[in-house]
C-alpha cells in the first residue's frame, strides 16, 4: 500500500507541475525566435489556463471526490472562461518585442490600412474616436498586449493581417528572459520526472500484477 501511495503522490506532482513547465518552455522558445511571435488573445489565454488550471482543479477534485464529474465540470468552466475572457478576436499578444517596436508596428499597420489616427502614448484613436487601439507593454517579459475597440469584425481581421505582416519584417534578438524561462522549465520537468524514475520498479511491479 505504501508503494501505491508513493506512486499516487508522484503522479499528482507530475500532473500539476509538467503543464506549468511546458508553459514556461513554450514561452522561452517564443523568446528565442528571430521574429516577434503574435498570438491571438484567445490562444494566449487558453495556453495560460491549460498550464495553470491543474494547480487548482486537481487538488480540489481529489479533496471533493467524483473525479469524472468534476473533470467534466472543470473542462466546461475552463472553456467558458476562455470564450468569455479572451477578447473575442480583438486582442493579441506579441512576444519578444520592445515597447517602441510595438508602437511602431501598430502605427505602420494602421497606415497600411489607410486609417488616419492620432496617437497619445500607447493609445491610437481613429475615426473620430470610434476606433481605438490600446497597447499594454511588459518590458521585463518583452511582450505586449494589443487591444482593438470599435469597428466591425472584418476591420479587426484586416488589422490583424496588417500587424502580422509588419511583425514579419522585424528582427529581434534572443531575450535574456528566454534563458530564465527555459531554465525554470528544465528544473520543473526534471524534479517530478526524477521522482517518477525512483518509483519505476514499483510501477513495473504494479503493472505486472495487473496483467497477470
Amino acid at each position: 500500500m505504501t508503494g501505491i501511495a508513493d506512486i499516487a503522490v508522484s503522479t499528482r506532482l507530475v500532473t500539476m507541475t509538467v503543464p506549468v513547465a511546458v508553459y514556461f518552455l513554450i514561452l522561452g522558445l517564443l523568446h528565442t525566435r528571430r521574429r516577434p511571435q503574435m498570438l491571438t488573445g484567445r490562444a494566449d489565454f487558453a495556453l495560460m489556463i491549460a498550464a495553470l488550471s491543474p494547480l487548482v482543479f486537481l487538488p480540489a477534485m481529489s479533496y471533493l471526490g467524483g473525479w469524472g464529474l468534476w473533470a467534466l465540470a472543470a473542462a466546461a468552466g475552463l472553456a467558458g472562461a476562455v470564450l468569455l475572457l479572451s477578447g473575442g478576436g480583438r486582442s493579441w499578444v506579441v512576444y519578444n518585442i520592445s515597447p517602441h517596436a510595438t508602437r511602431d508596428a501598430v502605427g505602420a499597420a494602421l497606415r497600411a490600412m489607410h486609417v488616419n489616427f492620432a496617437r497619445s502614448g500607447d493609445r491610437f484613436v481613429a475615426d473620430a474616436g470610434r476606433l481605438t487601439v490600446t497597447i499594454e507593454t511588459f518590458p521585463l517579459l518583452r511582450n505586449a498586449t494589443i487591444r482593438l475597440t470599435g469597428g466591425q469584425t472584418p476591420l479587426a481581421r484586416t488589422f490583424q493581417d496588417a500587424l502580422a505582416r509588419r511583425l514579419e519584417a522585424l528582427e529581434c534578438q534572443t531575450s535574456p528572459m528566454a534563458v530564465s524561462m527555459l531554465l525554470v522549465a528544465v528544473v520543473m520537468l526534471a524534479a517530478p520526472l526524477a521522482m517518477m524514475a525512483q518509483d519505476a520498479p514499483q510501477i513495473v511491479r504494479l503493472l505486472t500484477d495487473l496483467l497477470q
